[in-house]
């Protein structure tokens, strides 16, 4: 079963340098678009899941870029994962790059937003990047940090500078821990572009919602035959 994004009725530039990495602990995994791991074939996006990453369940990690544009947004990272009780003892931590970006509208810097819906006890943190080296997951120039959240919450943050050039990479980072004495269920969604995201609105969060669902009934069926590349970050 094929499965393309439509979402929203926006349409997606056909980047395939964007990339997922999974960390926790010593277990690192990095996912190419539509290379081995990735379960979305669709250009510009990324899906994938694992079952037990370092104790974690993974349900879906999903990015989307729009390189090398800014609007509707730039980079969109949501992620559902959950932890059984004593089962996951480091955080878990979620990275979703691209390069290339060339858009230079912006006038009020980069904007990123950030919401988790939450269940247990545990925390979540989002931080975003650009970087004028151009390179994948580098973290030169920090624009914010969201979170912790202990609940369900959202939250918007903005660098308020405009010195990125041209070609230049963008980076979302989402850390996740468990307080260890019960079941915690994280779904979150995290965002760069240049307008400041509203809760209402935070970016294909309800869109993502209905991918999830798709990704985990192909899980279901997959999960014998494909599994993530690993390769140490």
């Amino acid at each position: 079963m094929a499965l393309a994004l439509s979402t929203a009725g926006y349409a997606f530039a056909a980047s395939i340098l964007d990339e997922i990495q999974l960390i926790s602990g010593s277990s690192s995994t990095t996912i190419s678009d539509n290379g081995p791991g990735d379960i979305n074939p669709a250009d510009a996006s990324i899906a994938t899941f694992s079952a037990n990453f370092n104790g974690w369940d993974i349900l879906v990690a999903y990015g989307t870029s729009h390189a090398p544009d800014l609007s509707p947004f730039a980079l969109d990272l949501g992620v559902m994962a959950t932890c059984a009780v004593g089962g996951c003892t480091q955080p878990l931590d979620v990275y979703f790059t691209d390069v290339g970006y060339t858009d230079a509208s912006r006038s009020n810097g980069f904007a990123a937003g950030f919401s988790d819906t939450q269940s247990g006890s545990g925390e979540v943190t989002a931080s975003a990047w650009y970087s004028n080296l151009n390179t994948p997951f580098s973290e030169q120039n920090l624009i914010g940090t969201i979170g912790p959240f202990t609940a369900t919450d959202f939250s918007s943050t903005s660098d308020g500078s405009n010195d990125a050039v041209p070609d230049y990479s963008l980076t979302l980072e989402e850390v996740f821990s468990s307080a260890g004495d019960g079941v915690v269920l994280f779904s979150s969604d995290g965002n760069i572009s240049t307008e400041t995201p509203e809760p209402s609105s935070a970016t294909l969060l309800g869109a993502l919602a209905l991918i999830v669902v798709t990704l985990w009934r192909r899980r279901i069926l997959i999960a014998p035959k494909k599994t993530a590349n690993s390769t140490t970050r």
